[in-house]
């Protein structure tokens, strides 16, 4: 049976406990169902209140999963040796790193979060005592064995290549580990009936004017948030969208019901720094931008198992449709490749609907 070490501290002015485990995707969705656990970065790990009723609840849910035991309770001489400390310098030095190559700070968070992961696998041995085979093996039993996407095991390659630059004292020759082979799932799209549906069954203005925006400009997730009342240029009908993937800055255009549609909504809601605002100030969260789609989708009553992003497919899928150039489209959307464009081109019907099937040519 699997461990979690308690030990009580104080973090930010409050009594709280950490919980100290090896890397376990069961424990940690657990977790999640707890009011009262977090990360913490400072610490590198997660914690939880001490009051006992929350103490005993930890107990109970983890009865058949893991022990729960007090930290201060074992002899440290006959324990493993624990190079949790060791660990936690090393990601700090590979966040410093991140920062100084400008790296965004979504990334920088997914990198430590895949390196945090494999270390903590790993948390009785040494940085330089780790080869090739542990790699694989975390990537068996933690990846592969969980069910995991091939867009996690691809940034855990990618973080682990760049946490090398900084840790040098390893045997893991990361070139010599062969890369997986990802398979091409297309983009999930809604038709523009469906998405009139999505828009039109939301009654908060806030709520529809965001829904909209994201489709009819082709925003990302984290994009939204971001927009300021200074990036709408309403006479030249453009969006400014600044630092967007890759930091790169963009302009994307805006239709005429979208205009008309911001200037009610800026009547009514007087944003002052930020077009979203939870309050004077202070710009709408991605997670809650995601939350207010979600809650459209199923008061809509479409099937769909998708996010937001679902929006910025249909898009650029409908762009296509209606005929406009493949490379306008790499550019509205801010792609780095045209290749990451040319996947809407599979998922659009602008050309299979006029195919001619042979079985209209039978006589039956």
């Amino acid at each position: 049976m699997r461990t979690i070490l308690t030990e009580k501290v104080i973090h930010k002015n409050e009594k709280r406990v950490k919980l100290i485990f090896n890397f376990d995707v069961e424990i940690m969705n657990i977790l999640d169902s707890f009011d009262d656990v977090a990360w913490s970065s400072s610490m590198n790990c997660w914690h939880m209140s001490s009051k006992e009723l929350y103490l005993t609840d930890l107990q109970k849910k983890f009865k058949d999963i893991a022990n729960i035991v007090e930290k201060s309770s074992i002899d440290i001489n006959d324990a493993t040796k624990d190079y949790s400390i060791e660990h936690a310098e090393s990601i700090q030095q590979f966040k410093r790193y991140l920062i100084n190559r400008r790296y965004s700070e979504q990334t920088i968070k997914n990198y430590i979060r895949r390196i945090t992961h494999f270390l903590d696998f790993y948390k009785n041995k040494g940085i330089d005592s780790l080869t090739n085979e542990d790699v694989q093996t975390f990537n068996y039993e933690c990846i592969i064995k969980k069910k995991a996407s091939f867009a996690v095991q691809k940034q855990l390659m990618t973080s682990l290549r760049l946490f090398l630059n900084v840790v040098s004292n390893t045997n893991i020759e990361i070139d010599e580990i062969e890369r997986a082979k990802g398979s091409r799932k297309l983009p999930e799209v809604f038709s523009k009936k469906q998405i009139e549906k999505i828009i039109n069954c939301t009654q908060n203005q806030k709520h529809k004017t965001m829904l909209l925006l994201t489709y009819a400009c082709g925003l990302r997730r984290g994009e939204i948030g971001n927009i300021r009342m200074s990036d709408i240029n309403s006479e030249r009908k453009l969006l400014l969208i600044r630092k967007a993937k890759g930091k790169k800055d963009r302009f994307v255009p805006i239709s005429e019901k979208l205009t008309e549609t911001l200037r009610t909504y800026y009547k009514s809601y007087k944003p002052q720094k930020y077009l979203f605002e939870t309050e004077p100030g202070k710009p709408y969260p991605a997670e809650s931008a995601y939350k207010v789609f979600k809650r459209a989708l199923e008061i809509s009553g479409i099937k769909k198992k998708v996010g937001i992003h679902s929006l910025r497919h249909s898009y650029a899928t409908h762009l296509l449709e209606n005929g406009t150039d493949l490379r306008y489209i790499q550019k509205i959307l801010g792609h780095k490749s045209s290749q990451t464009t040319e996947i809407y081109t599979h998922v659009s019907n602008r050309n299979i609907s006029n195919i001619n099937s042979p079985a209209d040519d039978l006589d039956i």
